[in-house]
């Protein structure tokens, strides 16, 4: 295997640093990909080009309005796996080392190696379960829309424990991920024909395809207890152990074999798979044999994928870290609390530890204080040596602290002699992990031993005392006791809210979080115990500024993309088309050709593409190719018989000016060349944009919507207290924001505005160039005292769909002006303008700028 040279540093999060500690194969898979995105996803399956668009390049709204979007790391890991498998069809880890490793010295090729294997290494909370969605939905429409036996249509999704069996459940079973999330689009909904077998589940009427869902227990008897120096504690939590006969009711593997398809194997918490030799692994390779070698590949997710020497599983494909995740915003970053407290000299724990236990308590308050408005409660995390320990501090903060951890409100966890959880913890532990998150839920604090490995979707987690220690005998990674703390208490929500999990412990425990310090390369922060007051600044209505409320109407929506479009494309005169005559030259050879998209009205480049022509037989086969290429570029898959015939009309009667015979050599090599390219996609696409979107009359759902509806919501923005505004702060993007609302604030001529919070769900519905449906989010609204209304868009610089968003929000103002009998009106602010004019009134700001901005 050659060496591989360290790449530049790439645009994104990836640098010299990550090459040398990831895993061999992510930094020069990592530029492939992005050469492969930039070049438009060469090579993939219409059915892929069309994920892909829907997914990463189509807006999408939860129905409270808000916006939902696949974050840059969920869009890698699907890139990525798609790119190895479909594009350069690697089907073994030989192979995938072979092609992209870049140190092969200390690298061991796989004992086993009958089908692809690839490892996603994702952060703890940062999506891995959407990941697996799409990774599912891309095989089965792959198998079904372009019948292929090269994809999967039974998919086994494995758990290593109940406790993180039924996390996945929650998204898995009766398909609930697939109907909640944009996993594909409608029209895809007729090939969806997938049932979901839970363990546990009998076998439903035949579908085309099947996810079935377990725990790796029901395929295996769990491993003796002498078997490793630590026993697996949340293993133990599973409930009492099966016998060593397989379960019948549950014997997926064997339902599995008898529906003869081609299989996709998921492992989540996959770094229980790292020896080759374990049940785990066996049971897999079982299943291929016993199938007739039916499995394609096998996806290993975890957030620590690593041997138990510390390094990656070198069959890992995609790397997202710790660090990144806390960079981007997508889980709690963590803040270690420095003090200069000791341990008592004392054999009593809560005497012993007091220092430590009141620095946390008090963190604690601060922020159950602090979260208060935003109904949201924390919970307080105690990790010790051992049972006795556990039960003292417990015991303590019963009695002494009654009204905030007395009775049910503090939880423990107890384990036996053996270190299993005891038997009458079972089922309150199992409970918990389902619940704590939960309103209803009386616990605030949790005591115990546990070694919390996997499985711990607690999102309310705020604060960690540590007072154990962790040795390499208790084989438990950093990232593994740090991580369940991590995920986020606002996730889903894009507040601009910096979350953080504090951390609090005894020079033990605190060694240990600087080892995943060491081990990421990056600092988690920190604060003085007892001095550092924790502040999280909550935006919310008031109650005393209602005056100041303002009201948005809701209407139903005013564009709609055309399901078929059969009847128009028939009725498209291809005569009426404006275009000068193509040439007929003899001498032109086309193996390839460059296409650019440019805008309908602007002429502006959009993008360019290099399409290949394969060698010409026939005028059918032009034909073809154009038709397919208009229907992906329109996104109207399912329209290429009904473009067919069009094309051949234009070709024979209008292209070149003259009725031709499309059989002759030279006519064929003239549809073939790039200005024939570029001319039939460009009418073609500018008569389907001018149909296929629809415009409907717009209704009144309700005249006034009031911004003092959204929920509060934290934030860690640039802020502006305005006297003209309903909340109590003003949650800016950028200075050129703070600015507008101090002019807004100061001119008289403005009753009342605001910024328009994301989480209030408005928005405005318009199409992009490629005749996308899309979803402008404007920034402020404002009242005048003649009682006109606006919408107010700020800009830095304009963007290549700013005509189309200003378009549709005028008409959105028009529709609301008509429906309302109030006087809506739209308006664009760019900052350079705004600073040069310096106005003291909104009334001087627009009749100034009105003129430049063509409005």
């Amino acid at each position: 295997m050659k060496q591989k040279p360290i790449p530049k540093k790439q645009s994104g999060f990836f640098d010299v640093q990550d090459y040398l500690s990831t895993a061999p194969c992510v930094p020069a898979l990592r530029n492939a990909v992005s050469s492969w995105r930039e070049g438009n996803y060469k090579g993939v399956t219409q059915t892929t080009r069309e994920l892909l668009n829907f997914w990463f390049r189509t807006d999408h709204r939860l129905p409270n309005g808000r916006p939902f979007y696949y974050h840059s790391a969920q869009k890698e890991a699907i890139e990525t796996l798609i790119y190895v498998y479909e594009v350069e069809k690697v089907r073994s880890r030989k192979e995938l080392l072979e092609r992209y490793a870049y140190d092969s010295k200390n690298l061991r090729l796989p004992p086993y190696d009958d089908f692809s294997r690839y490892c996603i290494k994702m952060a703890t909370g940062s999506g891995k379960t959407k990941v697996m969605a799409l990774a599912i939905a891309w095989q089965y429409f792959n198998a079904v829309r372009e019948n292929s036996d090269e994809y999967a249509k039974t998919f086994l999704v494995i758990a290593p424990n109940v406790i993180v069996f039924e996390r996945l459940s929650i998204d898995f079973q009766n398909g609930m991920i697939f109907r909640t999330d944009p996993v594909f689009p409608k029209h895809y909904s007729l090939f969806w024909d997938v049932e979901s077998y839970m363990r546990g589940d009998s076998e439903k009427a035949h579908s085309e395809g099947a996810i079935y869902l377990t725990n790796i227990q029901q395929f295996y008897e769990r491993p003796s207890k002498n078997k490793s120096s630590e026993p697996e504690i949340l293993t133990a939590m599973l409930g009492k152990k099966p016998p060593t006969k397989k379960l019948e009711i549950t014997d997926f593997d064997t339902r599995i074999i008898n529906r003869k398809e081609k299989i996709l194997v998921l492992n989540d918490e996959a770094h229980h798979t790292h020896d080759e030799e374990n049940e785990w692994n066996a049971v897999i390779r079982t299943l291929h044999k016993n199938s007739g070698s039916n499995i394609l590949s096998q996806l290993d997710f975890s957030a620590t994928p690593r041997y138990s020497k510390g390094g990656l599983f070198a069959w890992t494909i995609f790397d997202y870290p710790i660090k990144q995740a806390i960079l981007d915003n997508i889980v709690k970053r963590p803040v270690k609390g420095i003090s200069k407290l000791v341990e008592t000299r004392s054999r009593t724990p809560h005497i012993r530890y007091a220092g430590f236990l009141t620095a946390g308590i008090e963190r604690w308050r601060e922020y159950y204080k602090e979260l208060k408005p935003l109904n949201k409660k924390p919970i307080l995390f105690i990790m010790m040596n051992s049972t006795d320990e556990a039960d003292d501090v417990a015991d303590w903060l019963r009695k002494k602290f009654p009204s905030e951890f007395g009775e049910d409100k503090t939880l423990i966890i107890h384990t036996d002699k053996a270190g299993e959880v005891s038997k009458k913890d079972l089922d309150v532990a199992r409970k918990l992990a389902r619940e704590v998150d939960e309103e209803k839920s009386p616990v605030n604090t949790i005591v115990s031993v546990l070694m919390l490995r996997e499985g711990w979707d607690v999102q309310n987690v705020t604060v960690v005392v540590g007072l154990r220690p962790y040795t390499s005998k208790a084989n438990i990674l950093p990232e593994q006791t740090i991580g369940r703390g991590l995920r986020m208490m606002f996730r889903g929500l894009s507040t601009g809210y910096k979350e953080r999990v504090d951390i609090i412990g005894n020079k033990a425990f605190i060694s240990f979080v600087e080892d995943l310090e060491k081990i990421e390369g990056f600092k988690f922060g920190a604060f003085e115990v007892g001095k550092d007051k924790l502040k999280i600044i909550t935006i919310a209505p008031e109650k005393d500024k209602t005056e100041f409320d303002i009201s948005i109407p809701e209407m139903t929506p005013v564009l709609s993309r055309k399901k078929s479009l059969s009847e128009e494309i028939a009725e498209l005169d291809v005569m009426n088309f404006d275009v000068n005559p193509l040439p007929i030259s003899q001498d032109e050879k086309i193996d390839s050709f460059i296409y650019e998209g440019r805008d309908i009205l602007t002429d502006e480049k959009l993008f360019e593409r290099e399409y290949a022509l394969p060698e010409v037989q026939t005028a059918q086969e032009i034909i073809g190719f154009y038709a397919r290429k208009i229907a992906q570029d329109i996104k109207l898959p399912s329209q290429f018989a009904a473009l067919a015939p069009k094309i051949i009309e234009f070709f024979e009667k209008k292209a070149f000016g003259k009725d031709v015979d499309l059989n002759d050599p030279i006519i064929i090599k003239a549809m073939s060349s790039n200005i024939a390219d570029y001319i039939v996609t460009k009418v073609f696409e500018k008569a389907l944009r001018e149909v296929i979107i629809e415009e409907k009359k717009p209704e009144l759902i309700t005249p006034k919507r009031f911004i003092s509806t959204t929920p509060p919501f934290p934030s860690s923005k640039l802020l502006y207290k305005s006297k003209k505004c309903i909340f109590n702060f003003i949650e800016c993007d950028n200075e050129f924001e703070r600015s507008f609302a101090k002019f807004l604030n100061e001119a008289e001529d403005v009753v009342a505005f605001s910024k328009i919070p994301e989480q209030f769900g408005f928005c405005i519905e318009y199409t992009d160039t490629l005749a996308n449906l899309r979803n402008y989010y404007p920034d402020f609204v404002l009242r005048l005292k003649n009682d006109e209304h606006w919408i107010i868009e700020t800009k830095g610089r304009e963007d290549i769909e700013v005509k189309q968003k200003d378009s549709a929000a005028i008409s959105w103002c028009e529709n609301a002006t008509e429906l309302t009998k109030l006087n809506w009106n739209y308006f664009k602010v760019l900052q350079k303008a705004f600073n040069d004019l310096q106005p003291s009134s909104f009334a001087q700001l627009t009749l100034s700028l009105k003129n430049e901005l063509n409005f």
